[in-house]
Parts: C-alpha cells; structure tokens; sequence
C-alpha cells in the first residue's frame, strides 16, 4: 500500500530552504519578478492587438520559467548542484510541459464546471504531471495518466496535505508577505519530496 509521510516532507522543504536560503529567496524574486511584473506592465497599456500579442508571448515565457523551476526543484530535492541559471534550461521539455499545462487547464475547467468537488479531485489527481514531463521527458498525455496512477490510493492524503501547503502559504503571506519567501520554497520541496516517496512505490501500466 503507497504512503509518505506529511511530516518528513515538510521537513524535508524547510531542511532544504535552511541550507540555500539565499538561493530560494533570489530564485523567488526572480521568477515573481519575470513572471508578474511584464503582467502589471501590460495592464496600464491601451487593449489593442500589440498589448494582446505581448501578453501571450508573456504566458507562453512564464510556462517556460516554470518548467525550468520545477527541473530546480527536482535538483535541490535529489540533493544535486543547480544554479539560478537552470531556471532557463527547460528548453528540451518546454513544448510537452506547455500543451500538457493547457490540457491540465481544460480538465480543470471541466471539473469547475462539474462543481468545485471534481475540479479538487482533478486537481489532486494531475498534481504531477509537469513533474513526471520534466522529469521522465513524458508527453503531456503520458504524464497526466502517470500521474492519475502515483496519486491512485493516496489522494485523500495528498488533499490534507496540499490544504496543510495552502494554510502555510496564507500565514507566509499575512506576515506582510515576506513569509512567502519561507513558505513557499517549502512548499516546492515537499512537493517535490513526496513525487519522490510515491515514485518507486507505484507501477506503471
């Protein structure tokens, strides 16, 4: 029967986070200024073709940041050397990481739709499909129906655990936000930590 443990995951984030804080807070800010700020940016200017234009170029460059994040977050869990740079380096699994995040967004939306209960399942059941994308090179397909088959028989524990990530990052934030440069690094670990528990434990058909 699959397991891992909410506790040694959260200390694994936090264990992780003490030994490179600078690192996580300029990987934080870095990302938080890349991604956010061209948004705001384009938000003051008129709505018109070019605005358009830049905005999705802007969505299709942040995918590329996150997909570049997640190779980081797979490195610093395993214990391996990475830079800031490697944020840039998802270049190899960045088309399979974008179609798989829109296929992803649609399912969502579908689950939305359905109610809020089946987008919390879908949520839950796809939680590492860029995972599984950046780190096994799976398409977008294969990658979300491996990742239905690692949550299978856990999903009621991964819902405490990312509501657990959640309250976390909602105290990080009401401690005038610098709190997110804790919680949130901690958060991408343990994440990450626990895609590492239920790897070996799962068979994949």
């Amino acid at each position: 029967m699959k397991a891992f443990s909410i506790q040694e995951a959260l200390l694994a984030g936090w264990t992780a986070f003490k030994g490179r804080a600078v690192f996580f807070i300029v990987l934080l800010s870095l990302v938080g200024v890349l991604s956010v700020a061209p948004q705001m940016v384009i938000q003051q200017i008129q709505i018109n073709w070019l605005a358009l234009s830049l905005g999705f170029v802007l969505l299709i460059f942040e995918y590329f940041l996150y997909a570049g994040l997640l190779k980081i977050i797979l490195s610093v869990t395993d214990g391996r050397e990475t830079r800031i740079g490697d944020l840039f380096s998802a270049g190899d699994v960045f088309v399979s990481y974008l179609l798989g995040s829109i296929l992803f967004g649609l399912i969502m939306a579908v689950g939305i739709l359905l109610l809020i209960v089946p987008g919390l399942i879908f949520s839950v059941m796809f939680l590492f499909y860029g995972f599984f994308i950046v780190d096994k090179h799976m398409g977008p397909v294969e990658a979300l129906k491996a990742s239905a088959a690692i949550t299978k028989g856990v999903r009621w524990q991964l819902f405490g655990f990312i509501l657990i990530l959640s309250l976390l990052n909602v105290a990080g934030a009401l401690l005038l936000v610098v709190g997110l440069f804790v919680t949130v690094p901690v958060s991408w670990v343990a994440i990450a930590f626990v895609y590492r528990k239920l790897l070996p434990q799962t068979q994949f058909v």
